[in-house]
């Protein structure tokens, strides 16, 4: 698995980064016509994990298309073959077979091989990024780019020993003051022989559970351990102290690291160890013209470089589960994320659809399965600004709600609201996250009044502003501040409303949005977004920062000091 640390020391690992044949399918007829087998000719190469919209001919390109590659297979039982990401609909062919197929475009999958051969092998996928109303998890109508490909990394997992660690499952945690490691694993026995040997639980190589299991031939069994882990230290913002866990099953492992931390909510506060959480963030999308969702690792250190230079402490993925390397380096940095799943601006008639709320329980059950060990994300988001002022938005947030309780049931969980004044889901939540733009979109009523009259609305519950913000187009200067599209006129917008935020104590903290422009849809938001991009970054596209950057870092800076 591709992260900050190596994840297995059992393994052979075969990354497929490299250049893969590529061509698309706009009519659709490349399973008909056997391209998993017989790959068309008039192919060319593209670089995988990529998109293919940073590519000339395929800027706007969305519908199906295929990918091919190879690997070679030395010497195992099994074989593992991973996925990061695909948009978002991905069939996988080897050497011609049918391993299977996977729905949901920012969460991995794999496809367990038996008895493969010792020689080269051939990988064919297609992929399907089209977008529509009725069943699409993004929707057709998106505020974001609809890029496509395989956009984070894959790899091949030779598995050659008689156990199998099909997934490990972490959570760290702190009950009666003491810290507690809950574990679940789902172990396999590869062979046809009964199968005896030890599943062990290592904390930075000391022993803290081991336990001898006996296996069917071909079987495959789910174990827990809960264990308390007294002198470890806790972990938080100002210490983010992560500790490596080890498990072992026979002569296979994975590794994985953990924090131990406490999150709470208690009348308007949410609470990280017992203390009240501040939140100081800003939203990112994973987002550049060079590579579009497939941001590579040394881009996204910087980002977070610069937005800790700002004085934030905080990061929502916006609108989809983060790269697992990301939220590696935010738990080693101490910034909080919520994350959510890409359920984003849906209507009420969209929502009530079938297969829309099955896909999104789906998404939302995979994403907490994989990021549950992850100290940094703080919260769970169901969905974004979709019609949860009506009844379809009512069933939906209860659905996903039961869904982030039984999957995780030690995070508090919100989902951003467009239409605070007039949500009746809050109900269903732990705490409640607004979204506003008064000074952008809205003029009527100012962000004090706007905010009490949410305050009246949910009593005694958290209240996070989860974006606020304004446009302002990169070297766009004028004499005055008031001037909309500006650089000056987004400064004035975000450092008021920031500094008054920063003063309300009422509120667990706020998102800005955003921090670098990224591109949009250029058809259907063609008038509200200039360049085709949305323009709301502290920073444009490129990572030059604008006025708005420095007076911020500024204005958090003299904050912080003032504390």
């Amino acid at each position: 698995m591709h992260r900050t640390f190596r994840t297995t020391t059992a393994r052979r690992q075969t990354y497929l980064d490299g250049y893969w044949d590529f061509i698309t399918d706009p009519l659709d007829q490349g399973v008909d016509q056997g391209w998993y087998s017989d790959f068309p000719s008039a192919s060319h190469q593209v670089w995988v994990p990529g998109v293919w919209n940073t590519q000339r001919g395929f800027l706007n390109y969305e519908g199906i298309a295929w990918y091919r590659t190879s690997f070679e297979v030395i010497d195992c039982r099994a074989l593992a073959i991973c996925f990061g990401a695909v948009t978002h609909l991905a069939n996988v062919w080897l050497d011609g077979e049918l391993l299977g197929e996977h729905y949901g475009g920012f969460l991995p999958f794999s496809f367990l091989v038996s008895h493969p051969e010792c020689r080269r092998h051939e990988l064919v996928v297609r992929v399907d990024n089209t977008h529509d109303l009725t069943g699409t998890i993004p929707s057709a109508r998106l505020d974001w780019f609809k890029y496509g490909g395989i956009f984070r990394p894959g790899w091949v997992e030779e598995l050659a020993h008689d156990g199998y660690i099909a997934s490990l499952r972490l959570t760290g945690g702190v009950e009666d003051g003491t810290p507690t490691l809950q574990a679940a694993a789902e172990l396999t026995n590869l062979t046809e022989l009964p199968l005896e040997t030890d599943w062990t639980l290592q904390i930075d190589g000391r022993t803290l559970h081991r336990e001898k299991l006996r296996l069917n031939p071909l079987d495959t069994i789910q174990r827990t351990a809960e264990l308390q882990v007294p002198d470890a230290e806790l972990w938080s913002p100002q210490q983010p102290q992560l500790y490596t866990v080890t498990s072992t099953f026979g002569s296979d492992n994975l590794i994985e690291r953990v924090g131990f931390r406490q999150i709470s909510v208690q009348g308007t506060q949410v609470l990280l160890n017992g203390q009240p959480l501040r939140l100081h963030g800003v939203h990112r999308h994973d987002d550049h013209p060079e590579w579009g969702f497939a941001v590579p690792e040394p881009l996204t250190l910087r980002d977070l470089e610069m937005i800790g230079s700002l004085g934030l402490n905080a990061l929502r993925s916006a609108h989809y589960p983060s790269d697992q390397r990301l939220l590696d380096l935010c738990d080693e940095r101490g910034i909080m994320v919520i994350e959510e799943i890409p359920l984003s601006d849906f209507s009420a008639q969209q929502l009530a659809l079938s297969l829309i709320g099955d896909r999104a329980s789906a998404m939302l059950w995979a994403m907490i399965q994989r990021d549950i060990h992850h100290p940094c994300i703080w919260a769970w988001s169901l969905l974004n600004e979709c019609e949860t002022n009506s009844q379809e938005g009512y069933a939906v947030v209860e659905r996903l709600a039961a869904t982030a309780r039984e999957t995780d049931p030690s995070r508090p969980i919100t989902f951003a609201s467009r239409d605070a004044l007039n949500d009746i889901s809050f109900e269903l939540v732990d705490f409640v996250t607004v979204n506003s733009f008064i000074g952008w979109y809205t003029f009527d009523m100012t962000l004090p009044a706007f905010l009490d009259r949410i305050r009246a609305r949910i009593g005694d519950k958290p209240l996070l502003i989860g974006e606020f913000g304004a446009e302002g187009l990169y070297g766009t200067r004028t004499l005055e501040e008031d001037i909309m599209w500006s650089e000056e006129y987004q400064r004035k917008v975000v450092c008021e409303q920031t500094k008054y935020l920063l003063g309300r104590r009422d509120i667990i903290g706020f998102y800005i949005w955003q921090f670098a422009d990224s591109r949009s849809d250029g058809e259907l938001y063609a008038l509200g977004r200039p360049r085709s991009y949305n323009n709301k970054g502290l920073l444009d596209e490129y990572r030059h920062p604008k006025l708005v950057y420095y007076a911020l870092r500024d204005l958090l800076t003299n904050a912080h000091q003032g504390c």
